[in-house]
């Protein structure tokens, strides 16, 4: 049986949502204090559903999503066995400083009845071909796990670890924000200014995704499970810095961290005033601890400027378009 890949569509929502169900054997339910009491899929909530793999989990979630998809433009991958949707993968065109003009792999999934078919590597191979289109110097990805099957399928399809990445904490020691730093709001159809920051906190996702959800987090989330977000901008007398604080979920003492600083102030010295600007925003929250994630190149910056590394956390992986 051959592989068929192309371009998803609404119409394809129901599909989607029962490759990814495929993987999960068992259901729980969700409360402010975190995960609850096994049920069926069909007593849960739309919310719990994603809670437990995301927009991908439930038909109604995936539908508001594909608004989002629309707005951010990934191209999202569906590929198919005998007309069946058994895979898929989302496609991002991308730019990052320093990293210029890529296609990031985001999103990669096969149905759990239809793998080692070849799927994922018909999924990538027309992610690759995208690239090519879009004149992109290289694609890249951070698997699951290295060592496990998603890394070791991207490995067999020519990716090449690139760039390692890492945890931090910093605690929260500070309450005022220093007098030389201004925090203003970010206008919500500001884009992610991809062309003049860097993301030096925060490597969770690319800027662009990231950028979206935290200027424009999902109140209707947020309120249920009663955690807050900022978004800010600290503006000093030179520099513009955007950051997005994210009070846990289920520990409100704990937040995390995404920051972008001007290309040519990326010091640990302004580092250090910025940040704790950034504390004294997290004491308004009632977070105690900060956490953040970065590439292998900010390590030792973050370092001088107060944080603590915590752990290795998965490479990422490149494969160079020829």
């Amino acid at each position: 049986m051959s592989v068929t890949v192309r371009i998803g569509t609404g119409d394809d929502i129901d599909a989607l949502v029962e490759v990814y169900c495929s993987d999960n054997q068992e259901w729980y339910h969700f409360t402010p204090k975190g995960r609850s009491d096994k049920v069926s899929y069909s007593e849960l909530s739309t919310l719990e559903r994603t809670m437990q793999g995301g927009p991908w989990m439930d038909p109604k979630a995936l539908t508001k999503y594909w608004g989002d998809i629309e707005k951010l433009g990934i191209i999202t991958l569906v590929a198919e066995l005998q007309g069946k949707i058994v895979g898929h993968l989302d496609v991002i065109v991308s730019d990052e400083l320093p990293l210029g003009h890529f296609i990031y792999l985001d999103v990669l999934m096969v149905h759990r009845d239809h793998r080692r078919k070849g799927v994922a590597s018909a999924l990538i191979r027309q992610a690759e071909e995208i690239a090519r289109e879009k004149k992109a110097k290289f694609m890249m990805v951070e698997p699951e796990q290295y060592e496990g099957p998603s890394g070791l399928t991207y490995r067999s399809c020519g990716f090449e670890r690139a760039f390692e990445s890492y945890n931090l904490e910093m605690l929260v020691d500070a309450e005022t924000v220093p007098s030389e730093v201004c925090l203003i709001s970010i206008p919500q159809n500001m884009k992610a200014p991809v062309k003049t920051h860097a993301m030096v906190c925060g490597w969770y996702n690319i800027s662009a995704k990231t950028w979206h959800y935290g200027v424009n987090p999902d109140m209707d989330n947020l309120r249920f499970f009663s955690c807050h977000e900022l978004a800010l901008s600290a503006v000093t007398k030179d520099d513009v810095f955007f950051f997005h604080l994210q009070q846990d979920r289920f520990n409100h003492s704990a937040g995390s961290l995404v920051l972008w600083s001007p290309t040519s102030s990326v010091d640990s010295t302004e580092l250090q005033t910025i940040f704790k600007a950034v504390k004294a925003s997290a004491s308004w929250l009632g977070i105690k601890k900060i956490t953040t994630k970065t590439l292998e190149r900010y390590v030792n910056l973050l370092k001088e400027a107060g944080w603590t590394e915590t752990s290795k956390a998965q490479p990422y992986l490149t494969k160079v378009i020829s």
